[in-house]
């Protein structure tokens, strides 16, 4: 039997966080008939409308109604040819309807189109859409922009980044419905199973890098990749709508040995011969892939064009209209409906109301029943499942601003008015049931403190802290930037850094072990390195007992220490990473009792260490600059360290408050279950891991500066994490799974976290936050786990 194309799917839209409305529109179609699939294939469209009056919307609406719906009843054979005449069906239909009234003239929008068929893409686009292709660890943008910079970076007047920045990098030069006719581009790439596609419109291109955009499609499944792009996109600031199709390739399908590769056609190219419409092709429904089709987000904040949904409850497509044979019906036609517009609007008068149409045919009353029903669904989950009430919340608050701006009767008035007062009322309340559902607290509370960190006469900031225990009294140490280590005085609410520690060679990291200080060194006459072991011999903390604990240069010949330390008890742990491309990293670990070392080899999945945490019983947990948190136990033998499962999905904070929320145009959180059964962390590089004790149980703490917040989570199932290797490629399953206690949430105080220390009583974890630049005044936060934060601040 032939091979089938199978692929996961998920496409979001989101309104962005400076314009008023949403003019993106999108929509996929995957046929459920496998000889439709194999003979057209799936088909996905991404369309950025422009023009006033909210005519950008509807001129991108027309797009993908047209396209899903022309594409699979057009009698071409030829993908390519079918494609581009749907493009060109739908350039003709918006060129007409922004002649109609003067309201849209001018409206046009962007497209870019994809058909995956057999094992081939085929890509087409007018304006700055575009369809990038993540292959192997790369990514390449497979369509090719037509604006007016990328016209001048292609002419070689302008270099890419001076087009990244210029004044006209938003002006485009080709869209549909400018014009009668379109030019439209079309490419092809060969595919393989694992390679992945990504539609967007510029909202996100124009906010993130390539790089970036590979790192997420590559790193997450399509239905939370979409969630962390639009994300990401608004971090930075949010400028335009956000929409993306992330479409992943699980089996790619048969294809004839003769079929055609096209490089590049011009939409002049396609005969102008009208198509005979026939109709539902009989066997061929049009759906979606029940894996990972949206129909499993049924109230998510995604905007799905009618057409190409019709089997999930959507309105059916406008049916596309015949090309005009000649310009004089090009011009009649614009004529006739004007006529007919006026002696409608003379007589029709208050028909207007009656029927319940606004401006753009806008269907109010349709609108308003609409945004009725999610309000009345969301309201049944407000307390059981308030991230759905939320979707169904975001869905309400749509519909409600698609008819902010028309021209409502009084009765309409009434009703919006009375919806909108439920929606805030609503929003609010499933703000704070989803931060009691998901364990959000969002700081300070009334279990955590905070305190300004001066750099005193050091003019140094603070980057790292330790805290040693010393009979009765508490000794903090600070890392600066300036890799030297402070002894730290406190003074109410201001530490301030003191006296420098001298220490020999150059410090690299500290940390803290109970009542000794951790300091791995480097020295720099003979480059070989040591952990200095310092117990302090005075109450002031300025003098100490050191044993030096040297690393053989035998193992840094292949290896160097990682400037990582994590101790637990008596046993402290040494990082080395490889010099060479080899995954192997070593870790030393010492008996701090006994003073000698033992090393184990240690086989990654991937990437590196950034993060080392030591729990009891010699158990490792490492953050890899991948984001993935593994851990290993420390046992003789080649180890290999195996994934962290989690008991329930962990979300992410909500991006307002219940203050925040303060009304109906305020935009509702859609909120994202950022990890679904494994431990793990975006952009990781600016995140720390810790362990303390919390009540005498040992807890994981991750600081996530990306979504400034402080992760709590406590072991519910053991068994042996990592596996012994009896061969090079052996890989580790995930044994051990965790359970979130607590996450602590703050855009200010938790912007960007430097480290997390354990305090030796157990019980808190005290972090260094840092806001602006490398030299910006550090802040210092105490977290007592083991205390409930009662109050807190929103």
């Amino acid at each position: 039997m032939s091979k089938q194309l199978r692929l996961d799917v998920a496409q979001l839209t989101d309104v962005g966080r400076r314009r008023p409305h949403n003019e993106d529109n999108m929509a996929y179609v995957i046929p459920k008939d496998a000889q439709m699939m194999a003979k057209k294939g799936a088909l996905f469209i991404v369309a950025d409308g422009m023009g006033g009056h909210a005519a950008g919307e509807v001129a991108s609406e027309i797009a993908v109604d047209t396209i899903s719906k022309e594409y699979y009843q057009n009698g071409r054979e030829d993908v390519t040819e079918s494609l581009v005449y749907s493009i060109k069906r739908a350039n003709t239909l918006i060129h007409q309807r922004a002649a109609e009234s003067v309201m849209r003239s001018g409206m046009g929008t962007t497209c870019v189109a994809a058909v995956l068929c057999g094992g081939t893409a085929y890509v087409a686009n007018v304006g700055d859409s575009r369809a990038y292709l993540m292959h192997k660890g790369q990514v390449k943008q497979v369509s090719q922009d037509h604006s007016w910079v990328e016209e001048q970076v292609r002419a070689g007047l302008l270099t890419g980044d001076q087009a990244r920045s210029h004044a006209q990098r938003n002006v485009i030069t080709r869209s549909l419905g400018t014009n009668a006719e379109v030019e439209i581009d079309i490419f092809s790439e060969p595919l393989e199973e694992g390679d992945s596609l990504l539609l967007c419109s510029d909202g996100l291109s124009g906010q993130v890098e390539d790089d970036e955009l590979r790192s997420i499609v590559d790193q997450y499944q399509p239905r939370e990749s979409v969630y962390h792009l639009v994300e990401r996109a608004n971090e930075n600031g949010g400028p335009d709508n956000i929409t993306a199709i992330v479409i992943r390739v699980q089996e790619v399908g048969w294809e004839p040995p003769n079929a055609r590769r096209p490089m590049r056609m011009s939409s002049r190219e396609v005969s102008d011969e009208p198509t005979k419409i026939i109709g539902s092709l009989a066997g061929a429904p049009v759906g979606l892939l029940t894996q990972s089709a949206d129909a499993s987000y049924p109230n998510s904040p995604l905007r799905v064009a009618s057409g190409s949904l019709a089997a999930e409850g959507m309105p059916a497509p406008q049916a596309a209209v015949p090309l005009p044979p000649s310009k004089s019906k090009r011009l009649l036609f614009p004529t006739l409906a004007i006529f007919v517009l006026l002696i409608v609007a003379l007589l029709g008068g208050g028909a207007f109301y009656f029927l319940g149409l606004g401006q753009m045919g806008v269907n109010v009353n349709e609108s308003l029943s609409l945004a009725d029903q999610y309000i009345t669904q969301a309201k049944g989950t407000l307390t059981s499942d308030p991230a759905n009430a939320l979707r169904e919340l975001k869905n309400a608050q749509q519909q409600m601003t698609r008819v902010q701006h028309v021209a409502l009767s009084t009765e309409q008035r009434t009703k919006l008015n009375s919806l909108s007062g439920t929606l805030v009322t609503s929003t609010k309340s499933a703000i704070t049931n989803y931060n009691q559902r998901y364990l959000i607290s969002p700081i300070p509370c009334s279990n955590t403190g905070s305190a300004s960190i001066s750099s005193g006469k050091t003019k140094a900031q603070a980057d790292t802290l330790a805290v040693v225990q010393h009979n009765d009294k508490k000794l903090f140490y600070a890392l600066g930037y300036d890799k030297a280590i402070y002894l730290m005085s406190q003074n109410g609410g201001t530490h301030t850094l003191g006296e420098k520690i001298n220490v020999e060679g150059q410090v690299l990291s500290i940390a803290s072990a109970g009542t000794r200080l951790l300091v791995l060194t480097l020295n720099l006459n003979d480059s070989s390195y040591s952990l200095q072991v310092l117990t302090p011999s005075n109450d002031a903390g300025t003098a100490f007992n050191t044993t030096k604990l040297p690393i053989s240069q035998e193992l840094t010949a292949e290896h160097t220490p990682a400037p990582l330390i994590s101790a637990w008890d008596n046993d402290a742990f040494v990082v080395l990473n490889p010099t060479n491309s080899d995954s192997t990293v070593l870790v030393l670990k010492y008996d701090l009792n006994a003073t000698d070392a033992k090393a184990q080899k240690m086989e990654l999945s991937a990437g590196k260490i950034l993060s080392l945490a030591a729990f009891p019983d010699k158990q490792l947990f490492l953050l890899l600059d991948n984001g993935n948190i593994q851990s290993v136990l420390f046992a003789e033998g080649k180890r290999a360290a195996a994934g962290v499962g989690i008991q329930q999905p962990i979300y992410t904070p909500l991006s307002v408050s219940t203050q925040g929320f303060t009304s109906s145009t305020s935009p509702v959180p859609a909120p994202v279950p950022q990890m679904q059964t494994l431990l793990m962390i975006p952009r990781a590089t600016t995140s720390v891991l810790a362990a303390n004790k919390v009540g005498d149980v040992p807890h994981l703490f991750i600081a996530d500066s990306s979504n400034h917040r402080l992760l709590d989570l406590n072991i519910v199932s053991s068994g042996n994490s990592g596996t012994t290797l009896s061969g090079d490629n052996t890989t580790g399953t995930p044994q051990l799974k965790m359970q979130l206690s607590r996450q602590y949430v703050s855009p200010v105080l938790l912007n960007s976290l430097k480290s997390i220390t354990p305090d030796p009583d157990g019980n808190k974890v005290i972090l260094i936050s840092q806001s602006g630049p490398v030299d910006a005044p550090r802040t210092q936060i105490d977290i007592d786990a083991n205390k409930s934060p009662n109050t807190c601040q929103p």
